[in-house]
């Protein structure tokens, strides 16, 4: 806050402070005339003393009344004017927070100018991701690309971005279209009848990660019941930060070893039991999290087996899993040694981590974002004539094809999708920093540990950054103009932002392309109130109910 901010904040709680005075001191003298008989004596009574009519003092009372009750309304006021002046908005005047999560400072911030030095300029100083008790439970192996740190997760990062190159998307896309075929013959069932479509997304979404990075081939689109969608969505219906031990650590970070232990303990405890007596144990339902990285092992076994049985096929199959794979080692890696930082190679432990990661990462995600994009061109048919446009446009001249380059050429689907996601972020808590080494941003001594957390609501609902059309209509052109580059944080920003950005614009375009050249999307009956965002990891709607009607 600027200085003048914060004295204009000073004098306004000072006189807030004299009107709780005023108030304490009438409030005071009421109770010293109700006490000794004089019903309706006090300061802000409506009736003086009946044998004091007309008198000097009563005039005397009536005045000091009148001048109580005006000096405690005009400071209250007062107060307000000068709280409003400070807190208005204004395009100088940015909004910092504080709060507290246990005994770390968190620090709320909209500004762009402050978020531009944390994010990009001063990355070095803040190269890590504020992570809850339950994601460092795990050991430096089994950390992923998500709970790395400094050059930990640079030498991840390395390993895993050829995955999501141009030339590996361009591979990926007859797959992703594979999996669509599956989620379109899903919808022929259902045409001309309400349904919720955001169920058949997320079925879409997990399909598309398994099929496309791992090489997982389920027939989850059919099959309801399928448990890695059962386990994955239990995994998303629990906050981890809403744990009573994960609470713990926040408020005595000293016990955070002595609970990781525990925690340890009870993991190991279960395993060991479900090894000597299966029997009694499948009585009890395993924790998702840990069945879906079981599965995973299973997985990376048998991709294992098959590598060493075609170990002389030129041909075999190039995915995120096989990347990993290809730069596994036994050893143990150490990422101060700029040898092994060169190296690019991955712990065996870290593969099984990063596939659990990314399978949660591209399940919930992009379903969500789908699910609130049909939300909009059902309640917004405007936009989904210009978007059909597009579309149609695109099919009559590639004869129906649709690859990875060519829906890179729909400019109006890549304003609406931005669109979408600066109205309907997803992961607000996925982008914050912590401070690694001690610095000054903008003025502010931030400390290692503290946390730093972008108000995304505040930044992408702004008017001042994202006018002059008003924020809260749905307007995919504002994405033409040039804005600031913190303005829009649905991916995060700098060297840490999402790693799988294009491939999610590829399934998400793939998808909407294909859904919108066959039908025209309608609003079901109980599309409001199943439309009802809630925020456990991410932030999704209850539902999304549509109609979809067959186009000519």
């Amino acid at each position: 806050m600027a200085p003048k901010q914060l004295i204009l904040g000073v004098a306004a709680g000072v006189l807030l402070l004299i009107a709780f005075i005023f108030y304490v001191v009438a409030q005071a003298d009421e109770s010293y005339g109700v006490l000794r008989g004089f019903e309706g004596a006090g300061l802000w009574s409506g009736t003086l003393p009946g044998n004091c009519q007309g008198d000097d003092v009563c005039h005397k009372i009536k005045a000091a009344r009148a001048f109580f009750i005006m000096a405690t309304i005009a400071a209250f006021i007062g107060a307000l004017l000068l709280l409003y002046i400070v807190f208005r908005p204004h395009p100088k005047v940015m909004y910092y927070a504080a709060i507290a999560m246990g005994t770390r400072p968190i620090y709320v911030v909209s500004d762009v100018e402050f978020l531009h030095e944390v994010f990009v300029k001063q990355f070095a100083c803040f190269h890590s991701r504020h992570l809850p008790f339950t994601a460092r439970l795990k050991s430096r192996n089994l950390i992923n690309l998500f709970g790395a740190n400094g050059d930990h997760w640079r030498r991840q990062r390395h390993v895993i971005n050829p995955t999501f190159s141009t030339t590996k998307l361009k591979l990926t896309s007859p797959i992703v279209n594979e999996c669509i075929d599956a989620l379109m013959n899903k919808i022929q069932e259902k045409e001309n009848q309400e349904f919720d479509i955001y169920t058949l997304y997320k079925r879409l979404t997990m399909d598309v990660i398994c099929h496309s990075a791992f090489g997982i081939d389920t027939d989850m689109q059919n099959d309801i019941d399928n448990p890695f969608i059962v386990k994955t969505a239990y995994f998303f219906a629990v906050h981890p930060e809403r744990i009573f031990l994960v609470k713990l650590s926040y408020l005595m970070p000293w016990l955070t070893p002595i609970l990781t232990l525990f925690v340890h303990s009870i993991i190991a405890l279960f395993n060991g039991l479900r090894y000597l007596a299966p029997s009694f144990m499948n009585q009890f339902e395993e924790i998702p999290g840990m069945w879906i990285i079981n599965q995973v092992k299973q997985v990376i076994e048998a991709r294992v087996i098959r590598i060493k049985s075609e170990a002389n096929n030129k041909q075999r199959r190039i995915d995120l899993l096989q990347l990993m794979l290809d730069a596994v080692t036994s050893n143990e890696i150490k990422d101060k040694n700029d040898e092994n930082l060169m190296s690019k190679r991955f712990h065996q432990d870290e593969v099984a981590s990063n596939v659990f990661f990314f399978m949660i990462a591209g399940f919930e995600t992009t379903s969500t974002t789908l699910a609130s994009c049909s939300y909009i061109l059902a309640t917004r048919f405007d936009i989904q004539t210009k978007l059909q446009t597009e579309i149609d446009e695109l099919y009559a001249e590639h004869n129906g094809e649709l690859d990875y380059d060519r829906i890179n050429n729909m400019t109006y689907m890549d304003l609406f999708i931005r669109e979408v996601l600066r109205m309907f972020p997803i992961a607000l808590q996925a982008v914050s920093r912590e401070c690694n080494t001690e610095t000054i941003v903008c003025n502010y001594k931030i400390e290692k540990g503290d946390v730093i957390q972008p108000d995304i609501l505040t930044l992408h609902y702004d008017p001042q950054l994202w006018g002059p059309d008003d924020p809260y209509l749905f307007v995919p052109e504002r994405h033409l103009t040039r804005r600031h580059p913190m303005a829009f944080m649905a991916f995060g920003q700098g060297p840490r932002n999402c790693v799988g950005i294009r491939f999610a614009l590829m399934e998400l375009k793939l998808c909407l392309a294909r859904l919108l050249h066959q039908y025209s999307i309608l609003p079901g009956k109980q599309i409001e109130q199943g439309f009802i965002r809630r925020e456990i990891l991410v932030i999704q709607p209850d539902a999304v109910y549509i109609k979809l009607e067959k186009r000519c």
